[in-house]
Order: C-alpha cells, then structure tokens, then sequence
C-alpha cells in the first residue's frame, strides 16, 4: 500500500452526470460534447467544483469529442476548435481554483462499452493522433479512458504515447465479478499489454465499484501503478451504445459514505489513483479527500 495516505492521487468525478446536474441538457448523440457549445461556463465550473472538493487531477471534457460522434451532428469539422475549447477550461479552471494536473481524456471513438464495434486499429490511430494534436500542450498527462479492450486502447495509447508525456489507461469492466473487461479479457492480460507499451498507471472505470475491487485485487502486485473511478450507477447493459438513451439510473444501495469505504478498501490494499466517474459528484471527491486528510 502507498507509504501514507498523502501518496494517494485524488481524480475527479464524473463531469457529464455533474453538467445534467446543473440543467445543463446533454443530447445522446454528442453527450457531454454539447456543454462545450452551450454552456462552457458550467463546464469551467464544474472543474472548479471538483478542484475546490480536493481533486488533484481533473479530466478534460474531451469524452465525447470524437469524429464518429460528432458526425452524428454534422460537427466533425469543429473537432479542434471544441477539443481545443475543452482544453482552454481546464486549464483556465486550474489557474482559478488550484494546482492541479490535467488529464486529457482519449475516449472510444463511437461507441463506448463495446468491444465487438471497435473500428479498424489505423483508422483509430489516426483519429486519436488527431485529438491528441487538437489537444496541444495543455495536458501534464493522458488518460485513455473507458477502454473496452487491449486493442481498443493500444490505438489510443500509442498516439499519446507519441508526445512523450505519461500516458495513464482505465478500463471498463463486465459486471459478472470476475473483474475481466468487456472483450472478456482478464485485468492481468490488459496491464500486461499496457505495460510493454509504456504505461505508468492501469485503472479501471465506469463500472461498479465491485467489479472494480476484484480487477485491482488482480493486478495490484504487478509493476505497475493502479486504481479505480466508479460509477454510482446501475450496470449498462451489454449491447447498449451510446447514442442510444442511458437505461441507467442511481444505485440507491450505494451511498456516499459506502462508495468511500470501497474506494479506500482499494488503498488499504495496495491501488494508489481514485476517484468517481459518472453519477459521482464533487460532493462525493470532497468525501474521498476528508477521508485522505483524516490520515
């Protein structure tokens, strides 16, 4: 386990659950690419909010901002300019409310949690090589997020890679148990992979807390840093895409203080990065943060 708890990497929470929250109206298509139109303010905001909340990362809202998805909207061609836009809260955020580091998110190119609808890997390549140009050089590190499988995040991987800036990557995960992804993959598998390609931390996100405690419980003695960022949703079922509407409302089983207690269980048993992803507020990151200064 970390030394003491001050080794702990605080991430935020989940920033389209949180723009919904604040009324902001996040169409299936576009999701939280949207808010980069019509409302940047809210999105500056709410990184302050998670930054205020004791985040010591926060991610950029560039989840959504992908060529299949923008397509949808006839946006494609404002890629760069939203990419660029999300870029430019983040960071004006960091210098409003704190010293923070800031994650650029590479997300699934069309269709998040799954594996089977992955496009061709030079296809993907080129798509996150654009992105991560789009990005410049705000970002002191990547996350490739919400990867439903090795190749799926290798195209990602390999286009951060390329700046020379550390590269992070988390995995979504099936909700059997058993901790392995979404291509039935095992967790051990996948931070084997993302070890030979330089990958300095393995989390795992946007699945439930449980799923998340068995794939850290397998790859924690590996060489490599390790973590989570759940949901505080219900389970997405497994041919869902994500231009459909979401089937998937709060868990009411699990609570702020039940959510924190599972996170910190990871810590106690070796992980070093949390945080929340979607349903988890900055209410939620402020909790893990009291938890940590508690030390």
């Amino acid at each position: 386990m970390p030394d003491n708890l001050a080794d702990v990497v605080l991430l935020d929470g989940g920033m389209g659950t949180t723009l919904k929250d604040h009324g902001v109206v996040l169409p299936p298509t576009i999701w939280s690419a949207a808010a980069l139109l019509e409302a940047p303010d809210v999105v500056r905001g709410c990184h302050v909010a998670f930054i205020e909340a004791g985040a010591d990362v926060i991610i950029s809202n560039t989840y959504a901002t992908v060529p299949n998805l923008l397509g949808l909207e006839n946006l494609d061609d404002q890629l760069e300019d939203l990419v660029a836009t999300a870029m430019r809260l983040a960071r004006e955020a960091s210098e409003v409310a704190g010293d923070v580091l800031i994650a650029g998110s590479l997300a699934p190119l069309g269709h998040s949690y799954r594996p089977d609808l992955v496009g061709p890997d030079e296809e993907n390549l080129t798509s996150y090589r654009r992105i991560v140009a789009a990005m410049g050089d705000v970002p002191n590190v990547y996350v490739c997020e919400t990867m439903s499988s090795v190749r799926e995040a290798s195209a990602a991987v390999i286009a951060a890679g390329e700046t020379g800036r550390e590269t992070w990557v988390a995995f979504a995960l099936g909700s059997d148990g058993t901790g392995a992804l979404l291509s039935g993959e095992s967790a051990v598998e996948a931070a084997t992979a993302m070890i030979s390609l330089g990958v300095t931390t393995i989390l795992f996100n946007c699945s439930e807390p449980e799923a998340i405690t068995a794939a850290i419980r397998a790859v924690v003695d590996l060489p490599i840093a390790t973590g989570g960022y759940p949901n505080m949703l219900e389970p997405v079922p497994l041919d869902w895409s994500f231009e459909a509407p979401s089937p998937r409302g709060k868990r009411h089983d699990l609570t702020t203080d039940r959510m924190v207690d599972m996170v910190f269980e990871w810590v106690h048993g070796g992980a070093t990065h949390i945080g929340g992803c979607c349903g988890v507020g900055p209410a939620v990151i402020n909790a893990m943060a009291d938890r940590i200064t508690a030390r």
